[in-house]
């Protein structure tokens, strides 16, 4: 495998788009069944191939042996989940309708098209599942729409093997070969020609608010205007009311602290701040939270960038908001090390400084202490749109629950009753979404079996033959 891969010049991202624009209406048109094998066929290349594939992302992310195995399941799995989706044709959703009556009684049928060539462009955080072959590439294969991936910077390497695995795949499957392509570039020029591209009908980006939110006004400036899905992370509330506090104080200060660090912390959904009522119990859990801390282990971050941008963003809170605990004294010789940083501060300084509200990629967060029910409202009404949020609770606070729980559903995609996030379960009713600047459209989901909404469109058929014909 090459160890530098250039930047592709328009002349080669002209062809890519060129071809899958081609191809788009001989792809849609193949039955179910044959791009459920073609699926099917990259899940085999993948579980062929997983050792290569787990060695050559962990040379380039740091992530370990054991989180990528898990991942790869993952990705495995979902892939199956699409395949039986292409097979059974679900996503079409027909609908039927006669209206009107004689003379003028018509019919109505109404079912899902897919949108056309999807540029996907993925995390650096999930190289697999997030990535060349995630659910987003998958989705999009599934229903019949020819897939253009970003290869990620920061991953090259790994993005070119799983490139590699799926044409394998295409030709064994007899799919044509502009149905899927990778287009390299670390030019952020390329990302951006590839969004403006005539030919692009779609994008799904997984990234930072800042990329994402750039990317977003590309595709809404063009002279044809195109759906832009991104998810771009969040803050992440998570609320410990005062009864749960005084039980199990030791269990909820492990719990978010695991929770922050899980991975370095360098999740979408990592607890980004814990808002507290003031009670008696508060001192004895942050003496227990600052113990955990101190017993984390300090996992590597992703690479330099990443590592950079996270002690930029705690040296940014560290100048607002008082350090209460961290591991830093553990220290350790491996590069980029991600050293666990919780902060404090009172509600009133939490609202008065609104630059602190802001996603720091790593495992730090803040602990807003508030007065009274009022002053935990006003906060929870000043939160900017979240891919999640965290009540933790006894089920006699009935009445404080019942105000907490509407305002949550105001900012968040996916509400956790004594949980702690990422706890993100692919499945048919999984939500990963959220209010802006979680994602661009809080309506869709970028995990689980929903996903492939992003890239169909409903298509009414009016007065046509009611007999199933070539039409």
């Amino acid at each position: 495998m090459p160890t530098v891969f250039p930047d592709a010049t328009e002349e080669e991202i002209n062809s890519s788009l060129t071809k899958a624009a081609k191809y788009f209406n001989f792809y849609r048109k193949f039955d179910g069944r044959i791009r459920a094998d073609f699926l099917l066929q990259i899940a085999r290349e993948l579980e062929d191939s997983k050792e290569e594939i787990i060695s050559v992302s962990n040379q380039e992310t740091s992530l370990g042996n054991q989180r990528l195995q898990a991942e790869l399941i993952r990705t495995i799995s979902e892939i199956e989940v699409f395949a039986d989706l292409a097979k059974s044709g679900e996503w079409m959703d027909p609908s039927f309708q006669q209206i009107g009556k004689s003379p003028f009684l018509s019919t109505l049928y109404k079912h899902n098209v897919p949108i056309g060539p999807v540029l996907v462009i993925g995390a650096c955080n999930f190289p697999l599942a997030i990535s060349v072959v995630g659910t987003d590439t998958i989705s999009a294969l599934a229903v019949g729409c020819p897939v253009i991936v970003k290869a990620h910077p920061a991953h090259p390497k790994t993005c070119q093997l799983l490139a590699d695995l799926v044409y394998r795949a295409m030709e064994k499957s007899g799919i044509p070969k502009g149905v899927f392509q990778l287009i390299h570039g670390k030019n952020y020029q390329i990302t951006k020609y590839l969004v403006r591209h005539s030919n692009t009908a779609c994008v799904a980006f997984t990234g930072s608010l800042e990329g994402g939110s750039a990317l977003s006004k590309v595709a809404s400036e063009r002279r044809k205007p195109i759906p832009f899905h991104a998810e771009m992370g969040s803050v992440n509330p998570v609320i410990f009311l005062p009864k749960i506090v005084s039980r199990d104080a030791a269990k909820l200060a492990f719990g978010y602290i695991q929770a922050v660090n899980l991975f370095a912390g360098q999740m979408c959904t990592k607890p980004g701040a814990l808002f507290l009522l003031k009670s008696k119990n508060n001192l004895p859990l942050l003496r227990l939270i600052e113990e955990v801390v101190s017993q984390q282990e300090i996992l590597p971050m992703l690479n330099q960038g990443v590592y950079q941008n996270y002690e930029e963003s705690v040296r940014s809170l560290s100048k607002e908001v008082s350090l209460l605990a961290t591991n830093e004294q553990n220290r350790h010789s491996f590069k980029n090390p991600a050293y666990c940083r919780i902060f404090q501060m009172s509600a009133d300084e939490y609202l008065e400084k609104p630059e602190v509200r802001t996603e720091a990629f790593g495992p730090a967060s803040l602990i807003i202490e508030c007065e009274n029910e009022n002053e935990l409202f006003t906060c929870i009404d000043s939160w900017e749109g979240s891919l999640t949020a965290s009540l933790h609770c006894a089920v006699e606070e009935t009445s404080l629950i019942n105000k907490i729980i509407p305002r949550l559903e105001s900012i968040a995609g996916r509400i956790l009753w004594n949980g702690f996030p990422p706890g993100v379960i692919p499945g048919s009713a999984t939500h990963h979404g959220g209010p802006w600047p979680a994602t661009t459209d809080s309506r869709f989901t970028s995990i689980g079996k929903q996903a492939y909404q992003r890239f169909v469109r409903p298509l009414c058929k009016q007065g046509f033959p009611q007999k199933k014909t070539q039409f």
